[in-house]
């Protein structure tokens, strides 16, 4: 590397290691910083530092100018050139431990197959103040910054930490290691407060098939309050804000380690195509939600609200305007929107008092009289609640003694309000998501019969905070429900009790991690395990034991103790769940994908749709005007009403660059260039020309003969009559595309949850996610304990 024709000191052998877009640090061989300084010298630092990430930028006839971050005019070096060598040393940087090419789609436009990760805290690092969490996704300047020793955070041995003791060890002076990269010693699924979503991690999740990720920004205005070590002034909507600008900045920088813009494993996307288009470039498309218990800082209920529908309307028109997509009306506290689904066991005792500090009142509680309900309430003695509200008003937050919950089954008085039904009628306007989790049964009820009354599929529940018992309400409407996530063999039996035989729409199964949200993750297996090396449930690519650093993670051992261990949970899914749940799993995204058009005004499948078919429209334009196919290649099927025509199609042909080439038919009565599907080879041989395969063509319209009748029918583009070996291959995909005249099956329960309903005692009530995690609650429980 030269500058001005000289070589640069120290820079005679250096990777140019990513920090952004555009900017790099110079790695030396012996593991140094090529480094400006503020008296115009060049030499190598021990450290990386704003003086050693230099922004490059072309200068025209292969040279380039660098300017170090920190520096001006006086530090930039100019004429700058490179000559590739070898012999660089390797930055630091976590193992894939994964061989293979990850599956991609055939066409931008087809069907997609891949897993549905439905609720992911990537961003976790900004949650409670930015200093609760140790750790982050990724850092300018590598893993050692990214997964530092965590006693800048938590003290030596972490005993400055005791809230995080509590919920990581059930201890508030628990000793442990802090340290980070290498050796990670305290990683674990129980680990709840160290970042688990380093994006090495997750890139290998998608290596093993993930394509489709919900992530949400999330904050929590009361619990960020308690904690004296902090950066933010928790306001909610501040954390989300830089949230969504995070997790654009670390999509940049995944692009600049793969090379440059677009060129990463994952893309944010805002709409449904554009989703198409990532997943079948192989790449995870990566929606944005929102989870906060405040949205656009509404706080209150009862009258006492601090919002109003001009309020409400800014702030999602501001969310929409950030790319977000989906969103929950609320998390842990009752809001000016809806109610909340309470958390049950020791932890509600701090949640109901954190729910007066934010809403001015406590849980509202009546005991159920319908099938679905709520969690319960735990009610401990009085002298338990005042010390929890002493700690809240040690704080400078409004404290009190909350009510004797009445008895089980128990459900929250509160649910959607007004302004909360106005909220969701303006996201169905906006065309985003609606997910109902968290709301109490009340709120979810209402909320799912403004969806029915339009008949909006735009709705999910992806990690269990409702009663199950709602869930076929959303799959009739075609949205998607399922469990959050769990060990193996527990996560295989929820799919087996509550996966229906029957929808409407198409079916996927997905999981939400939550990871980031204060949720445990899947311990090891139960039943074994896995054996490495394993492959993907596509067979695609090969895995071994995952190494970070000096760690290596086994599942056997460790279960999920980051999300890179997600590939190998979905592995013992396979293992444990067969064919059938892969094939569910891998449905996950592509049944999103159809969801999510639904949402945004696609029309679902329906037949006759051919007047719609227009020769040289985009694939995004047919979609609108024709509706969802049933068929999803380059040839697009909807039915064909009448007798015999089940299972025969009209049929859209596109071209690979996915611009309709064949609007045709195999439906009998359909007809092109006035010879009809059914009549007599003659009548299409008649003055045409032969395109082989038993394909002619004449005046624009293309026909396929069989047995001596014409078998399918179609208009033709110019291009495409131009060449007819490609004309003959393309009518030989429309005449085989098929689809069903039941293209929306009645709904139809599993045989658990039919047996149960018959029987008077639905699937309901069950807490999937009623309280987080064991090691919360047991953690709140000895806050209590020790306040006493």
């Amino acid at each position: 590397m030269t500058a001005g024709g000289k070589a640069v000191p120290g820079a005679d052998r250096v990777r140019m290691q990513a920090t952004a877009l555009g900017k790099y640090l110079l790695y030396t061989a012996d593991r140094r910083f090529v480094a400006a300084h503020p008296d115009g010298t060049v030499s190598a630092d021990g450290a990386p530092s704003e003086w050693a990430d230099w922004e490059v930028a072309e200068s025209g006839h292969g040279a380039f100018t660098m300017a170090p971050v920190a520096g001006d005019a006086a530090e930039t070096l100019r004429d700058v050139r490179f000559r590739a060598v070898s012999g660089c040393a390797d930055y630091p940087e976590a193992e894939l431990d994964a061989s293979g090419t990850p599956s991609r789609g055939s066409t931008s436009y087809g069907s997609v197959g891949g897993l549905l990760e439905g609720h992911m805290h990537w961003m976790t690092y900004q949650f409670l103040g930015g200093r609760f969490h140790c750790g982050r996704p990724w850092d300018a300047y590598g893993i050692p910054y990214a997964l530092p020793d965590c006693s800048s955070i938590e003290g030596p041995q972490g005993l400055a930490a005791p809230i995080q003791n509590f919920l990581n060890y059930d201890n508030p002076l628990q000793p442990h290691d802090t340290a980070g990269y290498p050796t990670l010693a305290s990683w674990k699924p129980t680990n709840l407060t160290y970042e688990g979503t380093y994006w090495k991690w997750v890139q290998r999740a998608w290596m093993a098939g993930l394509r489709m990720m919900v992530m949400s920004p999330n904050e929590n205005r009361i619990l960020c309050l308690l904690q004296t070590n902090r950066d933010t002034n928790c306001d909610e909507m501040g954390t989300v804000r830089r949230s969504l600008q995070a997790i654009h900045q670390l999509q940049d920088y995944v692009d600049a380690q793969s090379g440059g813009p677009g060129r990463g494993f994952f893309q944010i996307v805002t709409d449904p195509e554009d989703a198409r288009r990532v997943i079948n470039q192989g790449r995870m498309a990566v929606l944005l939600e929102v989870e906060v218990s405040e949205p656009f800082d509404c706080a209150g209920t009862d009258g006492r609200s601090t919002c109003d529908t001009a309020k409400v309307d800014a702030g999602l028109d501001e969310l929409y305007s950030l790319g977000v997509r989906s969103m929950l009306l609320l998390n842990k506290f009752d809001n000016p929107l809806v109610g909340v689904r309470f958390d049950s066991g020791p932890v509600g005792v701090l949640i109901n008092a954190a729910n007066f500090a934010s809403s001015g009142s406590f849980w509202s509680a009546q005991t159920c009289t319908g099938a679905l309900h709520d969690n319960d309430i735990y009610s401990p003695a009085p002298s338990v609640t005042g010390v929890v509200g002493s700690l809240l008003s040690s704080s400078g937050l409004p404290g009190g003694v909350a009510p004797v919950a009445p008895p089980a089954p128990n459900c929250n008085t509160r649910g959607l309000t007004d302004l909360g039904a106005h909220v969701v009628e303006r996201m169905m306007d906006r065309h985003m998501i609606v997910n109902p989790d968290h709301m109490s049964q009340s709120g979810v009820a209402a909320t799912l019969s403004l969806l029915e009354q339009r008949g909006y599929s735009g709705v999910i529940s992806p990690h269990g905070w409702m009663d199950p018992g709602n869930w076929p309400r959303i799959w009739r409407l075609g949205g998607m429900a399922f469990p959050g996530h769990s060990e193996a063999s527990a996560y295989v039996k929820q799919w087996q009790e509550y996966r229906p035989k029957a929808t409407p729409y198409a079916l996927g199964w997905g999981y939400g991690a939550d990871l980031g949200g204060l949720s445990e993750q899947p311990g090891a297996s139960a039943d074994g395990g896995i054996t490495y090396p394993f492959r993907s449930m596509d067979g695609k690519v090969t895995f071994d034991r995952q190494r970070t650093g000096s760690r290596v993670f086994d599942y056997n051992t460790d279960g999920v103790a980051s999300y890179g261990q997600y590939a190998d949970w979905f592995a013992d899914l396979a293992k444990t769940g067969g064919a059938p749940l892969v094939k569910d799993m891998w449905n996950g995204a592509e049944a999103y994908l159809e969801m999510w058009e639904r949402t945004d005004g696609v029309r679902p499948s329906a037949c006759d749709r051919g007047s719609a078919i227009r020769v040289g429209a985009s694939w995004t334009s047919l979609l609108r005007s024709a509706g969802q196919p049933q068929q999803r290649d380059r040839a697009w099927s909807w039915c064909a009403s009448g007798d015999g025509n089940d299972g025969r199609a009209d049929v859209a042909e596109l071209s690979p660059g996915g611009t309709v080439e064949l609007a045709g038919s195999n439906a009998s009565g359909r007809s092109a260039g006035g010879v009809s599907v059914g009549a007599a080879a003659s009548a299409a041989t008649r003055g045409a020309e032969s395109a082989g395969g038993g394909v002619y063509y004449k005046n624009g319209s293309a026909y396929m003969l069989k047995g001596g009748t014409v078998s399918a029918v179609a208009t033709a583009s110019r291009s495409l009559l131009k060449d007819p070996e490609a004309l003959a291959a393309a009518m030989s995909r429309l005449a085989r595309a098929t689809a069903t005249q039941n293209a929306h099956p009645a709904f139809e329960a599993s045989d658990t949850q039919a047996a149960q309903e018959a029987a008077g005692t639905p699937v309901t009530g069950q807490p999937l996610a009623s309280q987080g995690d064991s090691a919360v609650t047991a953690a709140l429980a000895a806050l209590c304990h020790l306040q006493l």
